[in-house]
């Protein structure tokens, strides 16, 4: 067997993998923007999401396990749940957007998408501060 052919081969195989995944960054992020729409409406009128998605809350924690429209999950920090302060939560939504809109989840994304069942888990969301009685929401700056 030449190298020509190994290589064909695996070029055909990675190619037969990634099929159907979006190669647009936008396409790729479209559902995982739709998704933390979805889990920040449902987080800010909880009494409408009888059943929220990502997220379930108990004793002001939340555990969060986004997953890709496949089911797959999308990994942070190499965990598919982490666990965030119910006071923080709205926040860790928009810190994790922000996180995607930096191409920081493109690779997760494109693998679980295409089938991967070993994705990365490389990106991260950073935690946000907790917020004092008088500070408010947090802005972008």
């Amino acid at each position: 067997m030449s190298l020509k052919t190994i290589v064909d081969g695996v070029g055909k195989t990675i190619a037969g993998t990634m099929e159907g995944t979006p190669t647009d960054v936008a396409d790729l992020r479209r559902p995982v923007f739709e998704a933390l729409d979805t889990a920040d409406r449902q987080w800010a009128n909880p009494d409408e999401a009888a059943h929220p998605d990502w997220f379930s809350e108990d004793n002001g924690q939340v555990a969060f396990s986004p997953t890709l429209p496949n089911g797959a999950p999308l990994t942070i920090d190499g965990q598919t749940r982490v666990f965030v302060p119910a006071d923080r939560f709205a926040d860790y939504l928009r810190a994790m957007r922000t996180a995607v809109e930096a191409g920081e989840f493109d690779d997760e994304i494109r693998g679980g998408l295409g089938g991967s069942t070993n994705v990365s888990g490389l990106a991260s969301v950073t935690m946000p501060e907790a917020r004092t009685p008088q500070s408010g929401p947090a802005t972008d700056v």
